[in-house]
């Protein structure tokens, strides 16, 4: 009982804390990507949302990333486990990267207003029209030099294991003919699964795999491609 309690209190103290330092952290990345080049903002837009993770207890270990080119294009796949997948993915990729994500998030307290004012593009997943438009821009903007990072699961996983995957993302692989990074992400659902408030500092892993080339997958079918990605990614993942 003891335990339990403590547990509740050092959650708040670190929300508290953590929302202290985030909420200005975000207005700061804000603020830099409407008034910056991405060649100057995006280096301290990456140490801020690093900083997010850690001042909320996450210790983090990067593994693979040294493969990526930072001026390339990338279609960016991990796997959906928590609010910080994209903070933990965006803090350690190097290349200018936005997301691809579900519409009620751009509703959200806060979170809403920061994945709306940095360019992330909402995707209606009820609405398969709606999801269509949302990846011909995703492509479009990716055709035009930007990375997209797009969860296959469509939401965050409530087990803790890798959900189904939706095909609309790797439709968008083959329409935007960039490389596939699949990345695996260990540690998120101990520190903060999708059901919970309550968060667990402790170690957290960000591992890149080698990116797959549009070469090696522009012939395969959308559930070729899929399994394929769901392969890498699973290979990634070390602990829940």
């Amino acid at each position: 009982m003891m335990g339990h309690i403590l547990t509740v209190l050092r959650s708040m103290v670190i929300w508290v804390v953590g929302l202290a330092v985030a909420v200005p952290a975000l207005m700061l990345i804000i603020l830099m990507a409407v008034t910056l080049p991405v060649r100057i903002y995006n280096r301290p837009g990456r140490a801020l949302l690093r900083l997010i993770v850690w001042i909320f207890g996450g210790r983090v270990t990067a593994e693979g990333v040294e493969q990526l080119d930072p001026g390339k294009t990338y279609l960016f796949m991990p796997n959906h486990v928590s609010l910080f997948d994209i903070p933990l993915v965006g803090g350690y990729i190097p290349n200018y990267a936005r997301g691809v994500e579900a519409a009620e998030h751009f509703s959200w307290p806060l979170i809403g207003w920061f994945v709306r004012s940095i360019g992330n593009i909402p995707i209606e997943r009820a609405n398969i029209h709606a999801s269509w438009s949302s990846l011909e821009k995703a492509a479009e903007q990716m055709r035009g030099g930007k990375s997209i990072i797009i969860m296959p699961e469509g939401t965050r996983t409530i087990t803790g294991r890798l959900s189904a995957f939706k095909k609309l993302p790797f439709r968008l692989a083959q329409v935007a003919g960039v490389d596939i990074v699949p990345i695996g992400l260990s540690g998120l659902y101990r520190f903060k699964p999708r059901r919970g408030w309550m968060i667990r500092p402790g170690p957290l892993k960000i591992k890149v795999g080698t990116p797959i080339s549009y070469t090696e997958f522009k012939d395969l079918s959308l559930v070729e491609l899929s399994a394929l990605v769901r392969e890498r990614i699973e290979s990634l993942i070390e602990f829940p």
